[in-house]
């Protein structure tokens, strides 16, 4: 069955529903470029989504999502969790690997201070583009963090975000993000002349994208 968009306007569509619903009606390779940063299974509160699963259970799940998004798109961006990396990478095949670095002393445990997340990436620049990214807005930067993250405790960066889409597709591609959160991808694909679909089982979140889709609000 076709999904119904919650919201579509300027070649930007929006579903609430849960990306596992939705991804088997999709066509294959229909677009271009999966760009997505999934629940990290680590307890924080998606407002009805359980963000706390057996290790199992939560990579039998994203097995599920990332096997329907690698027939949808042509090439794959996730921002991947540190603890499932190598699973991650097992799903998604041959994929490269981008280093987000900063310099301010992030997450403390164990005697290692956290310095770096990744990407994982099948797809091919389509301009010269480095695989380390230092200094990028994202959560955790506290007071050197400047932008507004919309309440959401998975918020993923405009700064980051945008680098994604300009660096692995070209104007008029289409993006699919499969847990679009408070629309910062949405917005992004906007300005930067893509196609988007989104998908959020969140409603909350999803109206808070529509009103910065309104705005043209990135910060």
């Amino acid at each position: 069955m076709k999904p119904t968009p919650y919201y579509q306007k300027d070649n930007i569509t929006l579903i609430c529903a849960d990306a596992r619903s939705v991804l088997p009606a999709l066509v294959d390779k229909s677009i271009a470029l999966l760009w997505t940063d999934p629940p990290y299974n680590v307890g924080k509160d998606y407002g009805g989504w359980n963000d706390a699963m057996p290790d199992a259970e939560y990579l039998t799940f994203c097995a599920e999502w990332i096997a329907q998004a690698k027939r949808i798109t042509k090439e794959q961006a996730v921002y991947v969790p540190t603890k499932y990396i190598t699973e991650y990478w097992a799903m998604l095949g041959k994929a490269k690997q981008i280093i987000l670095s900063w310099s301010p002393e992030g997450a403390y445990r164990s005697n290692f201070v956290n310095q770096f997340a990744s990407i994982l990436t099948t797809a091919v620049p389509k301009q010269r583009t480095k695989d380390v990214w230092h200094n990028f807005q994202r959560q955790g930067l506290g007071y050197f963090f400047r932008e507004n993250d919309y309440g959401h405790p998975g918020y993923t960066s405009e700064d980051i975000t945008r680098k994604v889409i300009s660096s692995f597709t070209v104007p008029g591609d289409s993006v699919l993000d499969c847990f679009a959160g408070t629309g910062t991808s949405a917005v992004c694909a906007k300005q930067l002349g893509r196609k988007f679909l989104g998908i959020e089982i969140n409603e909350d979140y999803l109206k808070i994208a529509i009103e910065r889709l309104r705005q043209g609000v990135l910060l």
